[in-house]
């Protein structure tokens, strides 16, 4: 008897761990057995909550999307989204290039793995080439590193895979999307590009690669012609045009400003000067629209107009639900559950709107319903756009990510906002405001999150200077969405612009 006792023991132990080691990493085909044995209590859980009807009405009372501002929120998105594309467009730079014709690309995802990657989703992949240069505005990006569909796809699945997949418990691989690159940044320790200093004292160099220093993060500078010169502004140059390179084809694109400074001694090394490249761009979460400078048969420039604008609510992929419940077992988290999941397409990560509002984000999906994370649920990222109130077709600014905070005393949704080393806020601030330090934005989603489209309306705020590097500001924002409202979740991919193919302007003879 006790020989048994033990047996039984070891038995529920070894189940245990197991379940423990699977829990670690989920296996597609025990979570989908998983989803289906729970599905009658969830089902209970639906009919026995009370939470929805009680969560009602609990919010401000400018917080959901009345009929009557659809159309208007919608026309604000649609114009934020042309904003973008222009802003892709060089205005220091001379521009059209001949003989380049530029691709747009929208930034997908940035790696979190390698930061000094970037995923695009380009209109047309087919002219892109490894090694081409990717611009934003005036400045250089990086280069064309890989074309994930041309890559060798092969699927040999073994025979307990057949097997799983005849029972629809596993599925193939899915295939790279047709229209993703992958651009290196010049931040990554191996990109290098020939540049000059610009002015009277010209100097070359080599720029490629990052210098950190404490508070910020400058581009590194390789094998200058001159010691002497630490000051001016940096753009990319190769000395023989006729080589078919980054170098060349974005030549007289910036970089940024040569800077110098001192960085004090530490334990491991002694006090010395740096000289390095200020960038103008926010690599690290200033990116959202790129052009991809490919050779073509012809200068050209892409012409965005409100016509081949594809509204965020428009675009294919999104399904009307109501949210089952609210509430969560935590007393400190906020979220709800959608009736709906991966029977229906939904993904982790999806984008649950109200109207153009984003409300929340799917945290997780089985077969039968959703979790989702609301807007206001403590830890809640998203990345976002700043645009002003009272200039709604401005260049937006890429603030990077906000973290929810929960509520404030008043019900307002907090936002918390953590600039990166690289922001030039301060700068967009001014300008936008007449010389103040404090302005009246609408927020909205950016790139670089899937299943979220950018261009969904987080609310209003107020974005002041910070000051010192470093800091960090709490926003508190109006016009949230309401989930209790008619909500629609994301069961496609992200939304993508397409310009027009007639909409390619071509420079005159004797231009760059």
């Amino acid at each position: 008897m006790h020989m048994a006792t033990m047996r039984t023991r070891r038995l529920g132990w070894t189940i245990a761990a197991g379940a423990a080691l699977l829990s670690l990493r989920p296996i597609g085909p025990f979570e989908r057995l998983a989803d289906l044995a729970l599905a009658p209590a969830r089902v209970l859980g639906f009919l026995g909550a009370p939470s929805l009807l009680g969560g009602r009405g609990g919010l401000p009372a400018d917080a959901g999307g009345a009929p009557g501002n659809l159309e208007l929120e919608r026309d604000l998105s649609a114009q934020l989204e042309l904003a973008i594309l222009r802003s892709a467009e060089p205005e220091q730079v001379p521009w059209p290039i001949r003989g380049v014709v530029p691709i747009p690309g929208e930034v997908d995802v940035s790696e979190d793995v390698n930061r000094d990657r970037v995923s695009l989703r380009v209109s047309d992949p087919g002219p892109i080439e490894r090694g081409q240069a990717v611009v934003a505005g005036d400045v250089f990006v990086g280069t064309v590193e890989k074309i994930p569909v041309r890559e060798p796809y092969r699927d040999r699945p073994g025979l307990l895979e057949k097997l799983l997949r005849r029972a629809g418990l596993s599925s193939p691989p899915v295939p790279p999307p047709r229209d993703l690159v992958i651009v290196r940044l010049i931040t990554d320790p191996s990109a290098r590009v020939g540049a000059r200093v610009e002015g009277p004292a010209s100097c070359r160099m080599v720029v490629g690669g990052l210098e950190r220093l404490e508070d910020r993060v400058w581009l590194a500078v390789h094998n200058p012609e001159s010691q002497n010169i630490h000051s001016g502004r940096v753009v990319v140059h190769e000395s023989a045009p006729v080589v078919d390179s980054a170098d060349s084809i974005a030549s007289g694109f910036l970089l940024g400003d040569l800077s110098e400074t001192t960085v004090a001694a530490t334990d491991r090394t002694p006090r010395r000067q740096v000289v390095g490249v200020d960038p103008l761009l926010d690599f690290e979460a200033g990116l959202n629209q790129v052009l991809v400078l490919t050779p073509g048969r012809g200068p050209g420039v892409v012409d965005p107009r409100r016509s081949d604008i594809v509204g965020v609510l428009e675009a294919t992929g999104w399904r009307h639900v109501d949210m089952a419940s609210l509430g969560d077992l935590c007393a400190w988290r906020s979220t709800g559950r959608l009736d709906v999941g991966r029977n229906v397409g939904v993904r982790a990560g999806a984008a649950v709107v109200d109207g153009v509002r984003l409300v929340g984000r799917v945290s997780r999906s089985d077969q039968i319903g959703s979790t989702v994370a609301l807007l206001d649920d403590p830890g809640f990222r998203v990345s976002a756009l700043a645009q002003p109130v009272d200039d709604p077709g401005a260049t937006p600014l890429v603030l990077g990510e906000l973290v929810s905070q929960g509520r404030s005393a008043g019900g307002d949704v907090v936002l918390r906002w953590q600039p990166a080393s690289g922001s030039r806020h301060d700068e967009w601030i001014q300008r936008h405001s007449g010389g103040g330090d404090e302005i009246d934005v609408r927020l909205w989603t950016g790139s670089g999150m899937r299943r979220v489209p950018r261009g969904l309306l987080l609310g209003a705020a107020s974005l002041r200077s910070l000051g010192a590097p470093g800091g960090a500001l709490l926003m508190e924002l109006t016009g949230a969405g309401d989930p209790g409202a008619e909500l629609q979740v994301r069961t496609g991919s992200s939304r993508l612009a397409r310009p027009a193919a007639n909409n390619v302007v071509y420079a005159a003879e004797g231009e760059r």
